[in-house]
């Protein structure tokens, strides 16, 4: 083979002390290779397909924001199904290279990609200090948001609290007529109704 591919010059079996024969098509593991051998190229090929996802997301952020509409020329030059490539493309640019551990798979990064910078590395620290697989990661993040919600009482306490606020910020509010007539009726009227908005998504 004249010239090698740009994946066989990132996966080199010569860095890696092994004797196996690599092409685009096949690997060939001489007999004789130790299982340690055999591992460590295992742990290459994985890292690589980690690496390759990074790459794409990376890349398709960069040409959306370079090139316009004309990226997805680099969408369709793959073999990737588009909500894959888009799913890929989400995650590069909601987990900031400096956020990103390189010991969690991309699908790790996937479960944080939606949340703020600093819980992304929450959670990427504990995935790592508790060998949390990605699903167990999903999990973990969605009993703490489960814990994080206001409860009913929460719930209206908040609502009253802004409702009262309201009123009292009213140029024409009466401390003495309060309870017989709120003031701005319409505005505490739209409070309300948001707030039970707020309580329904809350109990669901």
């Amino acid at each position: 083979m004249s010239e090698k591919s740009l994946a066989l010059k990132v996966f080199s079996t010569h860095e890696l002390g092994v004797k196996a024969k690599l092409d685009e098509t096949s690997l060939l593991v001489p007999d004789g290779t130790s299982f340690e051998a055999a591992e460590r190229m295992m742990v290459a090929m994985q890292g690589l397909q980690n690496c390759v996802k990074w790459w794409i997301g990376d890349l398709l952020v960069f040409a959306e924001r370079a090139y316009g509409e004309k990226y997805a020329q680099l969408i369709d030059s793959t073999d990737y199904e588009y909500n894959t490539l888009r799913n890929i493309c989400y995650v590069a640019e909601h987990v900031a290279p400096n956020v990103r551990r390189k010991e969690l798979t991309f699908w790790h990064h996937q479960e944080v990609a939606a949340l703020q910078q600093a819980d992304q590395k929450k959670f990427l620290k504990l995935a790592i200090e508790q060998r949390l697989s990605a699903a167990q990661l999903r999990a973990l993040i969605k009993d703490k948001q489960k814990s994080q919600k206001p409860n009913r009482a929460e719930t209206y306490e908040l609502a009253l609290k802004s409702i009262l606020k309201l009123a009292q910020e009213s140029p024409d509010f009466d401390k003495t007529e309060f309870k017989e007539r709120p003031a701005k009726m319409n505005e505490v009227v739209a409070i309300a109704a948001t707030a039970s908005d707020a309580l329904k998504a809350f109990e669901e």
